[in-house]
Parts: structure tokens; C-alpha cells; sequence
């Protein structure tokens, strides 16, 4: 009996002690999305968006609290935020952080270090850069689409899933940014015609972006950057058998070899090959018959010659975010690479690439 009555008692002491972590969903403010921009003095303006219940909605009509301010940290920046809202601010549900392009250029590792150092903050929450204000992004209605933090959300969700746009998380953007063997990279995204649109990829130097490629050549960088199972991507050409072809359900395997020619020089080789449904096709070949050989060699040309180009862009600006390093590094000894200065190295470097592309299926159109 006496056993029993112990046993009650510390349930109830354990219950009540729990009571003192509740917190009630009305009272609690959890940032959705975080956007910094530069400001004078070496310093940041932040702006914050919180998903208001309904019952403090205005009018049922205005579903985000947007906060601003300037400050020298993060931390500080909330500090300052917590003191003109009512509700308790919680970090545990930010999804996006949007990092304005002048900060981006600036260097915003710094910034970083809290967001790490935080249990709270999933590795999963998306980097990305704003070609502009990011602070301005959020604070924008846009009337075609749901709330802004949940429509950028969905927007760059969408693009992961489809492998259109390489995930760019908290998690990749510290690990490549530790790697001396790859740079970092942000998904890019800007205001247009009163829409969100991802507009490229913004191209890291440490945590400085340095670069940018435009949307039309994300999917040669996806292809060059990691093996595809689920993919798609449309070129166009002034052939005339292959002036458009829109590919869905790709597949790709990359593979990078590192050489040393007879002088000593490092190379390398990018071996791709790629399957995939065609979902339209423009030309005068005929894909149901022999001539599909013959598209297949154009797309395969057109896809070398692309990502030459492409790799010749991130090499003119010292940046490697395809991870060419890394394989150069394993090719070497490790006092070798320590007296090597990468990004230099990085922007010498001969580079082949090398392309096979087949098609799997070509509809159900027999022509």
C-alpha cells in the first residue's frame, strides 16, 4: 500500500513539473521564414514572418506578423524582434532562410553560427539567395498564391522532388562549405510580374557568392553535379532534327576520373550517361524509326558542348561547385594537396566531358 502511494505521489510531482514547459499555441510566435539583408555599419536587417491563428487574424484576411530590424547578430535581431510582439518567438518551424544578394556578396558566414549552434533549427531549413531585398520578398502579398512563407516553401519543395534544382539546405551548405574540395552553392530565386520565380543558382566562393547560373543552364549543373533518378529538362538547338526536346523521367550516372598526363598535369574526364522518355520532340526525325539514333547523338553533342561551357563559367570565377576537388584530392597525397591551392588549380584545369544519351520511350504518337 505504502509502495503505491509513493508511486502516486511522484506521477503527480513529474506531471506537474512537466506543466512548466507547456506552450500554448496562441501565445507562441514560430518563425516560418528568416530573411537578412545588408545594412550600414557592417551590420544586418532581419525580417521575420509568423503564421497568425485566425482568432488574431485581422478581418480573417492578414495570416503573417512581419517583423524588421537592424542589428549586429541574429541573436541580437531577436532580442530586439521578441520586444514588439506579444507572443513568445520560437525558432523550431523556420523552413527558409532568404539571404539578400548584397549580403551574399558580402560573406554571411558569421551569421550561420547561431543557426547551427541551435537544437531548434532543423539542417533541413532551405538556403537561399534573393536576387534584390529578401526582406522585401516576404513582405510582399502575392494574390495569385497562398502566403508568401508557404508559397516559397512549396515552390522550392517542388523543384527538389522533381530534381530541377539541387537541394540547397542548411546541412549541404556547411558541409561544402567545410570541404576544401567543393564550394557551396544557394538555390537563386527573385520578384517577377508579381510572382516568386527560381531564377539560377547563385555560385559560392567560402561563403561569399561570387557567380550565377541562369535557370536554362540548372539542368546541365544538375547533371554534372550528381546522378539524376528522377529528372527532367528541355534544350532547344538551331538544328533543324532537333530544334526542341523536353525530357522527363531521366536517369543519369556521372562519372569523374582524374588523370596525370606525361608533364605531370592533373585532368579530368566527366563521364555521363543519361536515359529518359521524351515528352515532346520538334525536328524532322522521325523517333520511331533509325533516325532516333541520330537525335539521340545531337542531344548528346548538345549537352557536351553546354556543359563546357558551364564548367568554363565556374572555372573563369574560381568557383567548384560540381566537386572536382574532391576527386583531384583523392588522386593525390595528402601533403600534395595541402601545398595546393584549389580554386587556382580549379581554373586551369583541362576538363573533358564526355555524353551518352538514350531514350527510353517516345510516347505513345508514332510518326
Amino acid at each position: 500500500m505504502l509502495r503505491r502511494f509513493l508511486l502516486a505521489a511522484a506521477l503527480i510531482l513529474v506531471l506537474a513539473g512537466c506543466s512548466r514547459d507547456q506552450r500554448i499555441l496562441e501565445r507562441v510566435g514560430y518563425i516560418e521564414t528568416a530573411a537578412f539583408d545588408a545594412a550600414p555599419e557592417n551590420k544586418i536587417k532581419a525580417t521575420v514572418s509568423i503564421p497568425l491563428v485566425s482568432q488574431y487574424a485581422r478581418d480573417g484576411k492578414t495570416t503573417d506578423e512581419l517583423l524588421e530590424t537592424i542589428a549586429s547578430s541574429p541573436k541580437q535581431a531577436r532580442e530586439a524582434l521578441s520586444l514588439r510582439t506579444s507572443r513568445i518567438i520560437a525558432s523550431g518551424q523556420i523552413r527558409t532562410f532568404l539571404i539578400g544578394e548584397e549580403l551574399a556578396r558580402r560573406g554571411f558566414w558569421p551569421y550561420l553560427d547561431t543557426f547551427l549552434r541551435d537544437p531548434n533549427i532543423s539542417l533541413r531549413t532551405a538556403m537561399v539567395i534573393v536576387e534584390g531585398n529578401a526582406g522585401e520578398i516576404i513582405s510582399q502579398e502575392y494574390p495569385r498564391h497562398t502566403k508568401t512563407a508557404n508559397y516559397i516553401n512549396k515552390l522550392l519543395q517542388k523543384e527538389y522532388s522533381n530534381q530541377s534544382l539541387p537541394r540547397t539546405s542548411l546541412y549541404e551548405f556547411t558541409r561544402d562549405y567545410f570541404d576544401d574540395g567543393e564550394d557551396p552553392i544557394a538555390a537563386l530565386v527573385l520578384e517577377k510580374e508579381k510572382d516568386i520565380t527560381i531564377s539560377g543558382i547563385a555560385l559560392m566562393r567560402d561563403d561569399r557568392m561570387i557567380a550565377k547560373l541562369p535557370w536554362d543552364d540548372v539542368y546541365l549543373f544538375m547533371l554534372l553535379y550528381s546522378n539524376l533518378q528522377e529528372g527532367e529538362f528541355t534544350l532547344t538547338t538551331e538544328h533543324p532534327d532537333l530544334k526542341a526536346i523536353s525530357v522527363k523521367a531521366v536517369k543519369s550516372k556521372r562519372r569523374i576520373v582524374i588523370t596525370k598526363n606525361t608533364s605531370g598535369d592533373y585532368e579530368a574526364n566527366i563521364y555521363l550517361k543519361i536515359y529518359g522518355s521524351v515528352d515532346e520532340y520538334i525536328g524532322n526525325a522521325k523517333l520511331s524509326t533509325s533516325e532516333r539514333a541520330k537525335v539521340e547523338k545531337l542531344v548528346s553533342e548538345h549537352i557536351v558542348s553546354e556543359s563546357l561551357r558551364v564548367i568554363k563559367t565556374m572555372q573563369r570565377h574560381r568557383t567548384d561547385g560540381i566537386g572536382l576537388g574532391k576527386y583531384v584530392r583523392n588522386s593525390m597525397s595528402y601533403d600534395e594537396w595541402k601545398k595546393t591551392d584549389w580554386h587556382e588549380m580549379f581554373s586551369q584545369l583541362p576538363v573533358k566531358v564526355h555524353c551518352s544519351f538514350y531514350i527510353k520511350q517516345f510516347g505513345s504518337y508514332f510518326d
